[in-house]
């Protein structure tokens, strides 16, 4: 036991006197974290729309038809029942609501069209009810055959509320991600380039002669690491809380808890995953191409810049199984849906999955020299 102890306090002496190493594990993820959120990329994509329809006749599906018109792709529309849409619509996921009336367009009368929008997101309920009118306008005079200079209110009219909604955008799902990301980060290269630079300075060797064994050794690193990523992932959170303005669950001290129990999964599978890693490439300049080729992919195609729903779907039904998309999902449904841990199996076993996977490549590869 005293041998455990003994090699992890100096493999944390030895990281945390590699003042490089530490400045880059923070500074690379949190920049990105800052740039992507205070540019507020989400800003250029189209509104969410739901779209419920009431009336369910041959008007309201050519009024859905015409908003949700492919070529221009003004409005992303959702359609669904009116009760789980204004949920969706107060969590965030949506921008705004369209509820057809029942005998909507029929002679006679005038059809109100209401519209509910997030009172947090004004651009996009200006191109919302923009586009609506347009399109409501539009349609009036194709059924009604009149003239362009007919008003429209005679037969159409549109309401328009808002409501508060509770998501935290593009932001909220950004810093989570982020902070899976740098686990990934730092498991995977920090373990990698260690070890190579042991084996090819003969520490290991050196190490092999003594009564230490590779339990020790690999424990030490292990206990190591995963002190790294805890402090990674709180540094950033917290700064997506102030400079972001990023609400993290309720922020009561069960939140953090789920939080560190998810990175301590997240940074074991990426700490092994690294271990499989180095014990397979004998030299830096094989080790880091391998490096990037396992964590690139994952980088940009499991959901920590933008959700997987924009990707194909042959695209994204690979990518859902990626060990970072489990972890970054946990995160999120931690930080911004409140989640307990207790409620993440998929998640949980995802990692779990991945990590005896990378445990059993990492035995059978690792070497002293």
């Amino acid at each position: 036991m005293r041998l455990y102890f003994v090699l992890t306090v100096a493999s944390l002496k030895m990281y945390f006197r590699n003042r490089q190493a530490i400045f880059w594990a923070l500074f690379f993820p949190m920049l990105i974290m800052l740039i992507f959120g205070l540019l507020n990329f989400d800003r250029f994509s189209p509104p969410d729309v739901g779209y419920v329809d009431n009336a369910k006749n041959g008007l309201s599906t050519a009024l859905r038809d015409a908003i949700d018109d492919g070529e221009d792709e003004l409005l992303d529309l959702k359609t669904g029942d009116e009760p789980d849409l204004r949920e969706d619509l107060r969590k965030g996921d949506i921008d705004a609501l369209i509820i057809v009336p029942a005998g909507f367009g029929e002679a006679g009368r005038v059809s109100d069209l209401e519209m509910v929008f997030d009172s947090r997101k004004p651009s996009e309920q200006g191109v919302a009810s923009t586009v609506v009118s347009d399109v409501i306008d539009s349609l009036f005079l194709d059924i009604a055959e009149v003239p362009a200079e007919f008003r429209v209110e005679s037969r159409f009219s549109i309401s328009s509320s808002t409501i508060e909604g509770e998501g935290e955008g593009f932001r909220g799902f950004l810093v989570p991600g982020i902070a899976a990301m740098a686990i990934m980060q730092g498991g995977i290269f920090g373990v990698v380039f260690s070890l190579i630079r042991f084996k090819t300075g003969g520490v290991l060797r050196r190490l092999q002669a003594t009564p230490i064994g590779p339990s020790h050794f690999l424990v030490g690193q292990l206990v190591t690491r995963l002190t790294v990523t805890l402090l990674q992932t709180y540094v950033l959170l917290v700064v997506g809380m102030l400079a972001l303005r990023v609400s993290i669950g309720d922020s009561d001290l069960v939140t953090w808890i789920d939080i560190s129990i998810m990175a301590l999964f997240g940074g074991a599978l990426f700490i092994i995953l690294g271990l499989a890693i180095s014990g397979w490439a004998k030299t830096e300049d094989v080790a880091a191409p391998v490096a990037n080729i396992v964590t690139l992919p994952m980088m940009f195609l499991s959901g920590i810049f933008f959700p997987l729903e924009v990707f194909p779907d042959w695209l994204s039904n690979i990518s859902q199984f990626f060990p970072l998309t489990y972890l970054a999902d946990g995160f999120r449904a931690i930080t911004v849906d409140g989640a307990s841990i207790t409620s993440l199996g998929s998640e949980l076993l995802g990692l779990g999955v991945w990590t005896a996977i990378s445990f059993i490549v990492a035995i059978r590869l690792f070497r002293w020299e």
